[in-house]
């Protein structure tokens, strides 16, 4: 399935101020506003009223990462590349990262969507923002802003004037709403370089625990044997430190290489795409030393850092895997 970007312009911030956003309204069946739809005027619920003056300087674009159906995607975490042309300000969003990603103008979405914030200036004309990704489809979306009449501080004409509402929902579509497409293969046991007893540790669905190598790169590996057989599609793992350290890994499948290749800083999770082959014993390998990244996590509002994994003083250790939860995956379609 292509997946693709799109961005739709949805609210904006109060405020006093003598230029606006003016801006297309397009609404077609099943609620769906397309880039493509915002100058076509033959579009169903359309009409001259759709446009809508504001006196409101700041627009909050949103961005999704959407399939060939429309449908967002919850799991996408893509880095999205934005560019701002125009007499725009970029005042940019927000994401769980260096910095919050503040004023950034790549920051990835989260769950498949993220917001980013324009200013209009005291220059009335056309601000074009363009969102890109590697492996999608990008997206356009041009805001007008243009002189609005006010008197006194007043404006003569109310935001909502003259904008149809429509309430109207379809049938709950009979289709499924999601398709399986790998299934989890059980681990049975592991063993491991070192402290082999906790090996048991790193596939316990426990996000508070952890399996761990003694810090030396002769013994950073941990095997696993699964219930049965299977063709290791994608292994999904939870490594410490993963939003400030990258981890150089080779992974084979009884004895023969499916992966070599870094992961990289992430928010939890860190997917695998294995080369299919189907075995029953599973090794992950530190294939050389942890590179620190040296990523500096900010304090959150509450005073506290964000999470990095299992607290212990092994982040500058370059010898050291640690894994929080390793799960293996089947792909259906490769059964």
């Amino acid at each position: 399935m292509k997946y693709r970007l799109f961005i739709l312009y949805c609210s904006v911030l109060l405020s006093n101020y003598s230029y606006a956003q003016r801006v297309k309204y397009n609404f077609n069946p099943g609620w769906k506003v397309w880039v493509g739809d915002q100058t076509d005027a033959s579009k169903k619920d359309f009409n001259d009223d759709s446009w809508k003056k504001i006196t409101l300087p700041y627009a909050w674009n949103e961005v999704e990462v959407i399939d060939d159906k429309g449908n967002r995607c919850p799991t996408a975490l893509d880095m999205i590349n934005f560019s701002l042309d125009g007499v725009g300000v970029w005042r940019g969003g927000i994401a769980q990262g260096p910095d919050n990603y503040i004023l950034a103008k790549s920051l990835p979405v989260e769950g498949g969507v993220n917001r980013v914030l324009i200013r209009s200036t005291t220059v009335p004309g056309t601000i074009t923002l363009r969102a890109n990704a590697d492996g999608l489809k990008g997206a356009t979306l041009s805001l007008v802003t243009t002189v609005f009449s006010v008197k006194d501080g007043l404006a003569a004409m109310l935001p909502a004037a003259g904008l149809p509402s429509n309430l109207e929902r379809g049938p709950t579509p009979a289709s499924t709403s999601y398709n399986i497409t790998r299934i989890p293969v059980g681990i049975v046991k592991a063993t491991a370089g070192a402290h082999a007893d906790s090996a048991f540790a790193s596939f316990d669905d426990n996000e508070l625990s952890d399996w761990v190598n003694d810090g030396q790169l002769s013994t950073a590996w941990i095997e696993y044997e699964l219930e049965r057989e299977a063709i290791a599609s994608e292994i999904t793992l939870k490594l410490n430190n993963f939003r400030t350290s990258t981890y150089p890994l080779q992974i084979t499948v009884d004895g023969k290489s499916v992966f070599e290749g870094t992961t990289a800083t992430s928010l939890g999770y860190y997917t695998v795409k294995c080369i299919p082959q189907k075995g029953k014993k599973v090794r992950i390998q530190l294939a050389s030393i942890v590179k620190d990244n040296k990523i500096n996590i900010m304090p959150e509002v509450s005073g506290k850092k964000s999470d990095d994994g299992v607290t212990r003083k092994d982040a500058k250790t370059t010898g050291t895997l640690s894994i929080i939860e390793a799960e293996i995956y089947e792909s259906i379609s490769v059964k």
